[in-house]
């Protein structure tokens, strides 16, 4: 191997890994992106986002109840658990505006906290959107 062919080896690779790792950072603070996803650099270091909490006011039934009902609509519930951007979460509104008791529908992402010193559990707000029809 050439001396100019190692150099490419010590440095550009490396840094190439480097860069991807800091994309991958920035698009967790800036874009909502879960942090299991784009190379899970820091997939546990929280819950897997299964386990966010996807609530939707004034609704004529349960969530639960109308993902059974319209598949469609169970698909796209995986994604904003995944991505609750404010994009997400305004097309889960207008989903679900067919279903809703209310001209105004508010749609929000809840993350759980687990404390294990303490042996604690509570949520917190991730994102959140008001849909007006």
């Amino acid at each position: 191997m050439t001396k100019k062919n190692w150099s490419i080896f010590t440095y550009c690779i490396p840094l190439i890994a480097l860069l991807i790792v800091a994309s991958q950072f920035i698009l967790v603070k800036t874009s909502y992106l879960n942090k299991w996803k784009g190379g899970g650099f820091g997939m546990y270091s929280e819950v897997h986002y299964y386990y966010n909490d996807l609530v939707i006011s004034k609704l004529i039934k349960p969530i639960d109840s109308l993902i059974v009902e319209d598949r469609s609509l169970a698909a796209f519930v995986k994604n904003v658990k995944r991505r609750p951007n404010s994009a997400n979460l305004q097309l889960m509104g207008e989903l679900v505006s067919k279903y809703a008791t209310s001209d105004t529908i508010t749609v929000q992402v809840w993350k759980p906290l687990i404390d294990s010193s303490n042996s604690s559990y509570s949520r917190e707000l991730v994102n959140q959107y008001q849909f007006v029809k």
